[in-house]
């Protein structure tokens, strides 16, 4: 047990003490037993906070990413709109382009709408 206090046992060593003190009564092993015990509780609470964290960085990771593709697709979408101004008609489910053709369109709906020319 000396070896122990002084850090100078190998994990096998360890493994093989734990055992004996876990199945022993002897209360000259009360000592051991609890600091192994608790060893034996930090480690498992150390392990869940690694796997916590490791989870909660993979998922700010992934939510990152994702913040980063949406913003730069928005802002390529507002750069090419901003290079042409695009002006769309559908008429009777045909997509017009033409910025005259929908002019005569509006026009043309204006003056039927309120019965006289639109100019």
């Amino acid at each position: 047990m000396l070896r122990y206090w002084e850090a100078e046992t190998t994990p096998g060593e360890e493994r093989e003490l734990s055992q004996y003190v876990a199945s022993t009564t002897d209360p000259e092993f009360d000592e051991i037993r609890g600091v192994m015990g608790y060893l034996s509780i930090g480690r498992e609470r150390e392990a869940k906070r690694v796997r916590t964290i490791r989870a909660y960085s993979f998922a700010t990771v992934v939510a990152c990413a994702v913040l980063v593709a949406i913003i730069g697709l928005n802002i390529r979408d507002a750069r090419l709109m901003q290079e042409k101004d695009i002006c769309v008609s559908y008429y009777y489910g045909e997509k017009i382009n033409d910025d005259g053709a929908i002019m005569n369109s509006v026009e043309s709906s204006l003056s039927d709408f309120f019965g006289k020319s639109a100019n």
